[in-house]
């Protein structure tokens, strides 16, 4: 499998007034995560408009499309074009299998530890502005996918498409995730077939529930010398 290009979000430096309880005012300049807004067209039928950051909006697109379960029965994405502020996603007939989770898929602790500051040692926009969610998807020691947005779920569809767009296979991957993971995640998380998900962050009750019931092996709070399995350990090798 060739690697797949990484994109990063942009910043724009702007003017701020910082006012303190101790009464002082002090002016600076601070990056600020840029957002745009796309239109989305399927086969030429407008389908939406996403709020995200402003690169690689094929595999967000692509990834959009398959979440929302928009393509037609039968069919997969062929392209994607971005022109002129809209996204043009483009299927055909459908030629590939769609990955499912695997059963059988474990992991080491002492791997999974690893993976803790891998987000930090990508993301540079993060560090500057604080307003950019990510996500990754490795095996072993490849990073098979990484993506950040402004939005958490924009993350998800982002690591999709890509994917999707690369016909990675992700049934041995782990999803390496800095935000909360609330149901709504879970669900894209299951639908692109994954079984392991590790967060920095925390979970939601439902978040939980969801993933226990779908077999999803849930990681959260992790670092780089711990973890908290929340559903199904029985992958985790410790």
């Amino acid at each position: 499998m060739k690697p797949t290009k990484t994109f990063f979000s942009s910043c724009t430096a702007l003017p701020y007034t910082d006012v303190t309880s101790a009464g002082t005012i002090q002016k600076g300049i601070v990056p600020v995560a840029d957002e745009v807004s796309t239109e989305v067209f399927l086969n030429g039928i407008f389908t939406t408009t996403l709020v995200s950051s402003p690169h690689d909006l094929c595999s967000l697109a692509a990834g959009y499309c398959l979440a929302e379960n928009r393509l037609p029965a039968g069919q997969e994405i062929r392209d994607v074009i971005v022109q002129n502020g809209t996204a043009q996603v483009v299927t055909g007939p459908a030629a590939a299998t769609p990955w499912h989770q695997s059963q059988d898929f474990t992991i080491r602790a002492a791997d999974v530890y690893r993976y803790g500051n891998i987000l930090d040692s990508l993301s540079a926009a993060h560090h500057r502005s604080h307003g950019i969610h990510e996500g990754a998807l490795v095996q072993g020691t490849t990073l098979l996918a990484y993506a950040e947005d402004i939005g958490r779920h924009n993350v998800l569809d982002r690591l999709r498409g890509t994917a999707a767009l690369h016909h990675i296979d992700v049934s041995q991957a782990l999803l390496i995730f800095s935000g909360r993971v609330p149901q709504s995640v879970i669900v894209k998380a299951h639908a692109m077939g994954l079984s392991i998900l590790a967060s920095r962050a925390m979970p939601s009750t439902l978040g939980i529930r969801l993933a226990d019931q779908y077999g999803m092996t849930l990681l959260c709070g992790l670092r780089t010398d711990r973890f908290r399995i929340f559903t199904h350990g029985e992958r985790i090798l410790v």
